[in-house]
């Protein structure tokens, strides 16, 4: 029986980033059973897409151990397709066709990147589509059946600090959004953040009016957060995978950059904005009230509000 090899991240954010490669794939070659690899972290957002026959999550070990666990797992097969964006030991395995990844470019997109990487000349972008039972569910947890008011959605969390946003911005952000004369008026702020994540969080959820904020930082894995981010209608937060799941369930996503790649990583598409310090490379997470920052709040405000107005109007 054939079977289709798809080796991806262990961190959410590049993982997040191939799942249109592996829907692009699973469309061409619906018979064709698919195997993830993936980190323990993204698992569950491969464990819900059609086509994929088993997700093996595996924990990054010291000397590459980990991937002789994988392997282990897998079973010596000869697979029908390769895709490996880890050029890991399976990129050396017997297959009828390879799509291995060979080092990052930075000059382009990892929408472009990925795509390429499987001969395809037009960008993937992410994709996520949760399943009716899991959108059922985030509609149940934001209460959308008794509560019809908008919803912000806020990820003011990060990997590293200094790519994070400072909280008072995030919450100046917030209540000119949802102000009377704002673009969003009346709206509720779900606030995002991973498990462990939950301090760095904490300043924007206790800054936020108990009758507007929806705490959902460290309660959710990474599909739950993005059936959650599926029911919002904008979201606004730091270079994260957070930022790339919603993306990939479609809904406005404005992306703040200081250090990092915006031009590799910024939120793709026609219903993003990626917002960028300046001068660029510079950490965005100082205090705002002790002087100036890269990304002052009124510039993303301004920006956001257009951004999203454009949207509505089109």
């Amino acid at each position: 029986m054939k079977r289709n090899l798809f080796v991806t991240s262990n961190r959410l954010g590049d993982a997040v980033l191939t799942t249109g490669v592996l829907h692009h794939v699973i469309r061409k070659e619906p018979d064709i059973p698919v195997t993830v690899i993936c980190g323990t972290i993204p698992k569950d957002i491969f464990e819900s897409v059609p086509g994929v026959k088993r997700v093996i999550a595996i924990r990054k070990q010291k000397y590459n151990k980990h991937w002789l666990d994988a392997f282990t797992l897998a079973g010596p097969r000869f697979w029908h397709r390769i895709i490996d964006f880890r050029g890991s030991l399976f990129s050396v395995m017997p297959a009828r066709h390879r799509h291995i990844w060979k080092g990052g470019d930075d000059s382009i997109h990892k929408a472009v990147a990925n795509a390429r990487m499987i001969g395809v000349d037009e960008p993937i972008p992410p994709l996520i589509v949760p399943t009716n039972t899991e959108q059922a569910h985030a509609k149940q947890v934001l209460a959308l059946a008794t509560d019809p008011r908008p919803i912000l959605a806020l990820a003011p969390t990060a990997n590293f600090y200094q790519k994070q946003w400072h909280h008072k911005n995030y919450l100046a952000l917030a209540k000119s959004l949802t102000s009377e004369n704002g673009i969003m008026p009346g709206a509720r702020v779900a606030v995002f953040g991973a498990p462990g994540e939950e301090e760095q969080a904490k300043p924007v959820v206790q800054g936020l009016p108990a009758s507007q904020v929806i705490d959902l930082v460290g309660k959710t894995t990474p599909v739950e957060a993005a059936a959650l981010l599926s029911q919002t209608n904008l979201f606004v937060g730091n270079d994260s995978g957070l930022m790339h799941s919603a993306v990939a369930v479609s809904i406005p996503t404005v992306g703040l950059f200081g250090i990092g790649k915006p031009l590799v990583y910024g939120p793709w598409g026609d219903q993003s904005l990626c917002l960028v310090g300046e001068p660029a490379g510079q950490p965005i997470h100082g205090d705002p009230t002790l002087g100036e920052t890269p990304l002052p709040v009124s510039r993303v405000c301004k920006e956001v509000e257009q951004f999203f107005q454009t949207l509505q109007e089109s």
